[in-house]
């Protein structure tokens, strides 16, 4: 049973229990052995509203329905590279009746799905010439002992001190 039925069939309980005059915290929790908290929080809600049934969500309705929404995760788990452009328009064909903007796709790549939605750096390529100097100087090094050398990555080491 899911904790979301599970729940429902609480409710239901101590609703009828209350309706039964037993209204006392710990004898609820006596005869049916709910926890502690749960079973204040439904008292607590009991003599506030009258009422279990839980209030609505307020706020705008999500756009996506868990359909679309897993549709759109896998059209960035097939491709990566994919931009949200692309995968609004291609949700926007394949549910006609959505017309989802690029900028809600990368909400929902955001804050749903935990992508990062950014730009590509701009790496520069090797130049041909960039690609010589490199050869050159590797065929110069070919014969170095290569065990004994350290690559810092422009970081400053120094042997025998504690800096």
């Amino acid at each position: 049973m899911s904790s979301n039925t599970n729940l429902v069939a609480q409710r239901v309980v101590v609703k009828q229990l209350w309706d039964n005059n037993i209204r006392k915290p710990a004898e609820i929790i006596r005869i049916t052995g709910f926890l502690k908290s749960t079973t204040y929080d439904h008292i607590n809600r009991l003599k506030k509203r009258g009422t279990l049934v839980p209030l609505p969500i307020p706020g705008r309705p999500k756009i996506l329905t868990s359909k679309e929404h897993r549709h759109l995760g896998q059209l960035i788990r097939a491709n990566n590279t994919v931009t949200a452009t692309e995968a609004a328009a291609r949700l926007n064909e394949t549910y006609p009746n959505l017309n989802i903007s690029v900028r809600t796709v990368q909400e929902v790549l955001k804050k749903d799905l935990q992508y990062i939605v950014c730009r590509p750096l701009h790496v520069p390529l090797l130049q041909p010439s960039h690609i010589a100097i490199r050869l050159d100087w590797a065929h110069e090094h070919v014969q170095d002992r290569w065990s004994s050398t350290i690559f810092s990555n422009e970081t400053t080491l120094q042997m025998f001190r504690n800096t």
